[in-house]
């Protein structure tokens, strides 16, 4: 198999964005949300239950110096390039979620060592890490559910301690609830058990190390032997402690794990493979495509809710996952991962009466839900569409019961939300799900959802083509929610005045004819943020609220613009390097979103449908998740032929520029013919 790891930069996004400087119509937007990925270099597998990395205490990750951050450049804590030692469980891309793991922080030390210290030669890949902390050379890996340590000591007196007390971050005011309840023991000599209650959930660590362990004021601790080298497993399970405890017991082989991690890794990145003459973008896109790849965590089996089968947690910001991640994970990893999603999905709503947009290790999904309404639902409607093997009619039982969950009375009773957003979030996912009803042949599920369907069209002004501006929006203005796709999109136009005029609109949204705008950059000042949000600009790809509006353009007849908007953010706000991804990344949003404009396509969630975009990969071989394979291939791929002069698929020719997801999932070649003309 080929090394496609070669390519990844593990540290991609971590760090404060570092772009280009825009031109053209990239210069025009604005960004609402902070300058920077929020992705952690931890050890993981794909789709990883557990992941070890650095821990210095930063926000959000554990990682980096970076404080808590809404928008401009993230301010900087002191001392926060000093590590405190290595922990387990690291979100990525996320934000303020409420929760941020970082449990059972292992620290190598001598006696004399300072509580934080700054890592020299830092080097990553897939499934490993490793740096040098004064001259302890640590290294980190993981095998299955189990996170593998080896720390090699200069010289004498050295010793390595797991503190289970840790939660979160080690920024004051933003402490996490305190670890409860907490109960650590020694099995034997080299073997230790600790249970605690962590974020409204139990949770079990069990420890094994190749020295004696011994417990010290509540911490283990393991005196380096002559050798000077420490070998730790450690394992957690939020079923119960033998579930850890047999998961450490197997042989401790670090050097074996560390290559059966990078196996791992390249199997995933293998089904997508590209070829292109810049290597920088074979850089961009495989780093891209692993932090696509490492959340949801899979830990099937383990529920801690509804017992035994599959069990995907860290879908924690669903209202971006939703639109490209899950897409992805359904198009090329269904087998592997996007079954269990759906079969999560499924057991949450059977078992709580609603549907949670957020669900991690953590009590937070009894929290109601304040960003986004009913995305599962979308979710498990894209994947009934790309022909996973989900039942239809579940589904829909399913999307009944959120539909008319306590929470949403406002929308089932009244018509209304306190945000237009929700209400589109519902009217949208109600009408595919009537649709859906439909062909099941379900008549009286689909004369329920359909006049919820409708309501819709309540959310906007006709005098301005706009949603109203009588509600609150979440991480943006009306202008970001206003240019979503929806099922009916000629109503929507329509509504809006016609094609031309939704296009003007459109245009009027991305910056064309308007001044560059300047990037705020002091977290301490929030008055630039609120005058660029009053311009009602386009977010670029800092935030998920609005990219999915470059290819409503399509439907507004004006493929080129789509062609100019997508180019140029993919060639201004992604680059190689920690500060590569231009914003916080949601759980792989948007890097997801890079590697399907690389392809060129762009899917609707819950639609039959994917929008053809503008690639810049001169081949691309995709092994789907039913064992098919697309190719797709483009005659130019720079960056002087944007626009697609001809878009084809199976020789068939796409006039639309759109396809169904239901074809292109067969298998084929889709074929692009570029130009450097509109």
């Amino acid at each position: 198999m080929a090394d496609f790891c070669k390519y990844v930069n593990v540290f991609q996004g971590c760090g404060e964005i570092d772009l280009p400087e825009p031109r053209g119509i990239a210069a025009r937007w604005f960004f609402l949300k902070a300058g920077c990925g929020n992705t952690s270099p931890a050890a993981s597998l794909p789709y990883s239950a557990i992941s070890v990395g650095p821990f210095s205490g930063g926000y959000p990750t554990g990682y980096t110096d970076h404080m808590p951050n809404s928008h401009s450049r993230p301010p900087r804590f002191e001392g926060g390039k000093g590590l405190l030692g290595f922990a387990h469980l690291q979100q990525s891309g996320t934000g303020a979620i409420g929760y941020y793991y970082t449990y059972a922080v292992v620290t190598p030390r001598y006696a004399a060592s300072p509580l934080r210290r700054v890592p020299a030669n830092e080097t990553a890949a897939p499934g490993y890490y490793a740096a040098t902390l004064e001259d302890i050379f640590c290294e980190l890996t993981v095998s299955g559910r189990t996170a593998l340590h080896r720390y090699t000591f200069g010289h004498g007196g050295g010793e390595v301690r797991v503190d289970f007390t840790n939660n979160g971050v080690c920024i004051p005011g933003w402490e996490k609830q305190p670890v409860k309840n907490l109960a650590v023991r020694l099995r034997d000599a080299f073997t230790a058990e600790a249970a605690a209650e962590i974020e409204g959930i139990r949770i079990y660590f069990a420890v094994r190390a190749d020295a004696p362990l011994r417990i010290e004021d509540g911490m283990l601790v393991a005196a380096a032997p002559e050798s000077g080298v420490v070998n730790l497993a450690v394992s957690l399970s939020p079923l119960s402690t033998e579930t850890a405890t047999a998961r450490v017991a197997e042989p401790l082989d670090f050097d074996a794990a560390k290559a059966a991690a990078r196996d791992a890794w390249n199997r995933a990145l293998s089904k997508i493979e590209i070829e292109t003459d810049r290597d920088e973008i074979k850089e961009i896109f495989y780093s891209n495509l692993y932090h696509s790849l490492v959340k949801p965590a899979d830990w099937s089996g383990e529920s801690f809710l509804y017992g035994d089968g599959p069990f995907t947690v860290d879908l924690n910001t669903l209202w971006d996952m939703y639109k490209t991640e899950l897409p992805l994970l359904f198009a090329v990893y269904g087998e592997e991962i996007g079954e269990k999603i759906c079969e999560t999905l499924l057991r949450l709503c059977e078992t709580l009466g609603f549907m949670p947009n957020s669900i991690g290790l953590s009590d937070e999904y009894k929290q109601p839900n304040g960003q986004a309404r009913m995305l599962g639902s979308y979710a498990l409607v894209t994947a009934y569409r790309y022909g996973l093997p989900v039942d239809g009619r579940r589904i829909l039982k399913n999307l009944k019961t959120d539909l008319f969950a306590p929470d949403k009375r406002d929308f089932t009773e009244t018509g209304r939300c306190r945000s237009h957003t929700f209400l589109l979030d519902m009217a949208e996912i109600c009408t595919l799900g009537a649709n859906l009803a439909k062909e099941l042949g379900d008549t009286e599920s689909e004369a329920l959802l359909r006049p919820f369907g409708e309501l819709w069209k309540t959310a906007y002004d006709p005098a301005t083509g706009l949603l109203k501006n009588d509600t609150g929006y979440y991480e943006g203005t009306l202008y970001n929610y206003s240019f979503r796709q929806m099922a009916d999109m000629d109503s929507r136009m329509a509504l809006a005045g016609g094609r031309e005029r939704f296009a003007a609109l459109l245009d009027k949204f991305f910056g064309y004819g308007a001044p560059e705008t300047v990037q705020p950059t002091d977290p301490q000042n929030y008055a630039p943020v609120a005058a660029g949000m009053e311009l009602g600009r386009f977010e670029g790809f800092n935030n998920e609220s609005d990219t999915e509006a470059p290819y409503s353009y399509i439907y507004a007849g004006r493929h080129d613009r789509t062609c100019e908007v997508v180019r140029a953010g993919m060639k201004y706000m992604f680059t190689t390097g920690r500060g590569g991804i231009p914003g916080n990344n949601d759980t792989g949003a948007l890097s997801s979103y890079y590697v399907f404009a690389a392809l060129g396509l762009f899917p609707v969630a819950g639609q039959d449908l994917f929008l053809i975009g503008s690639p810049f990969v001169k081949k691309a071989t995709v092994t789907l998740w039913n064992g098919h394979t697309l190719t797709v291939t483009a005659d130019h791929a720079d960056d002087e032929h944007i626009y697609v002069k001809k878009a084809a698929f199976n020789g068939r020719q796409l006039p639309d520029f759109r396809i169904s997801a239901r074809a292109l999932l067969a298998g084929g070649a889709l074929t692009f013919e570029m130009t450097d003309r509109k």
